[in-house]
This record gives structure tokens, sequence and C-alpha cells, in this order.
């Protein structure tokens, strides 16, 4: 009975009833009021989309210009321009507008048809649509970047936490982005987003550690997955179970509650659990507690029938350009032919995405960004430029997927874009030049609603020879960021994952959340600071 209470209790206490409280979150106005993360795993160099370095940087901390994969790798310091296409693009001020390396051919690329070995005029190196897609749905407009955030650790495991919920370690050691923002905006939208928090496929779970179950994140392998976790219309996982009867409920303590339709099995199991109260611990009462009330909420959810929601909506339906090319072309231009990768990366997962966000059913989705044929960005003794091949159509698919919901109405006026805060992330970076080791130095990307948009924050001191450390793992430190700490003084320091986390927060007006090791918001992130 415990198993089968406690999978209920992840999934369906969604219902108000844990003796939890909720953290707390600020009235809803113009901003977002969903939290999006697509992660990007084993390590990623967003410097090479996002150029944080002066003209005269570039040469000391970038490898030359070369051919990797068939594609051009690295850039020249004349290749980088501001994204909106205004503006001096050097590095002269703490904040900078979104630079990047345009290596592609504009003209071509808009007519969908590019030579796929034209030469740049710039550099005598073939052309990428290495961003086009940035440009293409001009996500200057919606974007920013921080740059030099220190995740704490070089691990993978501990990286992964670290980014997911601020405090870097072997296991958590507070709640999880996705996990504090589904149960502080539970209280606002209660039973109309009945799945809190996602985790889709391989994507980072976020661990809800004393929030409750309305914070723990359905884990959805597809959107097939649906069909029988919360839905009663498949036969192998419901026959003879779908017959309810309405009978008048109690809540744990005995008291008398309103009646709702459930099952013999749910009848059964809330009397067993009911008849455990008072015989272990105040804790294991807590337990049972949230798990009786969980059971209360089952026949609420499957009612709703979440796979009906979602099959009402398209995922990609407003962009001009293809999502993702059918024969292995991304935006017209060949790649690699041991690179072709036709949709099946991440066409499921960013439809089944898609359907979520546009129907409204979720507060906070946690999404996994792998390079083309599921690649894990952990490239030790890679030939140089590999890395930098292999982050380019992550960079232009994630572009493409912004450029959707930018395209697509929000359900509070603008765009569904506006109606979401995403960051774009991964564990650490890669030590430069090559990419080869792990760094914990790395940049974030947050785009969509409650941000000050066309901006980079921080970068990299890269005056001296990297950190020291033996061999080739040469990474840089960032540079200090203005911070207002959790207890409301002002600091100037190199900025940390639990900043991220914090500013994350006040984003999607949240407030009181505790990160150990200290935190803060970085200032010139969300909207009026």
């Amino acid at each position: 009975m415990a198993g089968v209470g406690l999978s209920q209790l992840l999934l369906l206490d969604r219902f108000g009833l844990s003796p939890i409280p909720q953290r707390a979150a600020r009235a809803a106005g113009s901003g977002p009021t969903k939290l999006l993360t697509l992660f990007v795993p084993g390590g990623w160099m967003p410097v090479y989309l996002f150029c944080p370095f002066g003209k005269g940087e570039i040469q000391k901390a970038l490898p030359a210009p070369m051919e990797a994969l068939t594609e051009p790798a690295y850039y020249d310091p004349a290749q980088i321009s501001n994204l909106d296409g205004t503006g001096d693009a050097d590095a002269t001020s703490p904040v900078q507008r979104i630079r990047v390396a345009r290596m592609w051919d504009a003209d071509a690329l808009a007519q969908g048809k590019p030579d796929p070995r034209a030469t740049s005029s710039l550099t005598g190196m073939p052309t990428t649509p290495h961003g086009y897609a940035w440009d293409h749905h001009r996500l200057w407009e919606n974007s920013m970047v921080v740059h030099g955030v220190d995740m704490g650790t070089n691990s993978h495991a501990s990286g992964v936490i670290s980014a997911m919920c601020g405090a870097p370690g072997a296991e958590y050691r507070a709640p999880g982005m996705h996990s504090v923002v589904a149960n502080a905006l539970f209280e606002k939208y209660k039973d109309s987003r009945p799945l809190p928090a996602v985790s889709i496929g391989q994507a980072p779970i976020s661990n809800p550690l004393d929030l409750g179950a309305v914070a723990a994140p359905t884990v959805l392998p597809s959107l097939g997955a649906l069909e029988t976790l919360l839905s009663e219309r498949h036969d192998g996982a419901w026959a003879n179970l779908r017959e309810r009867m309405v009978r008048r409920q109690e809540t744990f303590d005995g008291k008398r509650l309103d009646a709702i339709a459930t099952t013999e099995i749910d009848e059964y199991v809330l009397r067993q659990i009911r008849a455990q109260k008072g015989k272990s611990s105040p804790g294991t009462d807590a337990f049972l507690r949230s798990m009786h009330d969980g059971y209360q909420g089952v026949s609420k959810l499957l009612v709703r029938d979440v796979m009906s929601m979602l099959e009402k909506v398209h995922g990609v339906e407003n962009t001009p350009v293809p999502f993702w090319a059918e024969d292995g072309t991304h935006f017209g231009t060949a790649i690699g032919a041991d690179e072709q990768d036709p949709g099946g990366t991440w066409s499921e997962t960013f439809d089944l995405t898609l359907k979520l966000l546009k129907s409204d059913v979720a507060s906070a989705i946690s999404v996994y960004c792998p390079g083309l044929n599921g690649f894990y960005y952990d490239t030790h003794g890679a030939a140089d430029g590999v890395h930098f091949a292999k982050l380019r159509p992550v960079f232009d698919v994630i572009g493409r997927f912004l450029g959707e919901m930018k395209a697509t109405p929000g359900p509070n006026g603008g765009t569904l874009l506006d109606d979401t805060l995403v960051v774009i992330m991964s564990e650490f970076a890669r030590t430069w030049p090559h990419a080869t080791e792990h760094w914990p130095t790395t940049s974030v990307v947050l785009a969509g609603g409650g941000i000050q948009t066309n901006r980079m924050l921080g970068g990299y001191d890269v005056s001296g020879n990297g950190n020291g450390l033996t061999g080739n793992a040469l990474g840089y430190f960032g540079k200090p960021l203005d911070l207002i700490d959790e207890g409301g003084d002002p600091q100037n320091r190199i900025p940390r994952s639990g900043d991220i986390a914090q500013t994350v927060y006040k984003i999607l007006g949240i407030d009181g959340v505790f990160i150990p090791g200290g935190s803060g918001e970085i200032l010139g992130i969300r909207s009026g600071t």
C-alpha cells in the first residue's frame, strides 16, 4: 500500500490539502506565470553563440577559425556584431547588447535555399546558420544572457543539482526551481493547472524536499505516457477500474467532507491509511496525511482527462520556417551525413512541451535538450571544433522553439513567450580553448517575460592564463556583478548558481526562498532593476 500511495502522492496531490505550508507568491501582474528550463546536458559553451569577449579577447580565448565535421568552427573578430544589427559590438561596458558571430549568408537563408558551401567574404570559410534562428525571430527582443556564473562544482551530478536548485552538492539541499515555482503558484491556479511541475523525458527532476506532493514533478517520458498516467481511456491500465460512485468523504482526521466520485480501490486505500493514524510518529502521520489527501484528489484529476486537453492544441503551428527539417537539414543548410537527424531528437519533446505550455496545464516544466542523435556534450578528448559544431544545431532549434512561442498568442495578452520565463542552462561549461574538460564557470540564457532584454551581463576575465588547474584544464573566472542579497544589502561579486535561482524566483514574483550558501538577486535582469 505504501508504494502505491507514494506514487499517487507524487502524481496526484494537487488540491491544497498538504500540511506543508506554501511559500508566498506576490500577486501576478504583467510578468510571466510559468517557468520553463531547457537543459543542455554534459557541459556547454554558450560563448560560442553569445560572445562576451572584446575583439582582442577573442583571439586569446578561442582558437582560430577552422572546419570541424564539415562545418565552420570558431569565429573571427570581424564576424562579431550586435544581434539587433546596431551599435558598436566591442565589449566596452558591463552591460552589452547581445552579441553574436554572424556566420551565415542572410539573403540566402531568408530564401530557404542557401548553398551549404557558400564562402564568407570575411573569413574565406564556409557559411553556417550558426545562431540564425535568433536573428530570424528577432529574439534579442525577448532574451538576455548572464556570463561568468560560478556553479560551485565541476562534477556532472553536483552541477545538475546546482543548476536546478542553486546549491551545489552531491544531493539537494534546497528544493529545485520547478518545485518552488509549482508550490508557490499552486494557490493561485489550483485545479486549472492539474500538472503543476513536469519533467519531460530525460530532463532533470526537481527535488521538492519538504514542499509536499504538489511540488513533486510528474515525469512524462512522452505524450503517449499521459494516456496511461492521467487518462482513463487506456484499457490496458484502467480496464475494470473506471467504475465510480459518489461517496461522502472524510479528512485524515475523520472530519466530514463533500462527496466525490471514487472507486472501490480508492475507498479501500483511504480507509486503510486512516486506520494507521497514531500508530507511529508524528512524521509518519504527516506522510500518511499527504498520501490520504492525494488519493482523495485522484478522481478530480482523472476526470479532467489531461490527455484530451492536450489533444485540443497544436504544438508547432505558427512559425513560417519549419521547426525541424525532414531531410536532415537545418534552414536548408546541409549538415554532415553522420549528423542527419530528421526531427527525431527534438520533435516529440518540443511538441509535447508546446502542448503543455499552450494548454496552460503546468506552472513549471523541465526539458532535456541534447545534440543531434541525442549527443551528450561531455566532449573529453574530442578534436578541436567538435563541441562548437555539435552545439550549433541545438542553438538553432532552441531559437526556433522560442520563435514558435513568440508567434503564439498568450493567455493574458501578449505572447506565450511573454507568459513564460525560459531558462537555458547546463551543469557547467567546458575548459577553454578546446572544450574538453569540466569548468565550473558558465553562462545562463534567459528569455520570455519579466526580464530586461537585448543585454548581456557579466563576462570572463581572460587577462591572465586561466585559473591554473593542472594539465590543459584552463578556464576563467567570471566578472563581478551587482546584487541585492537575501538580507537586502547590496553586493558586488562573481554571480553564483544560487543567484540565478533567486533571480528566477523574483521574476516570477516569489519571495522568501532560502538557498544554502547565500544568494541574491542579480540586478539588471528583472524588469525594473
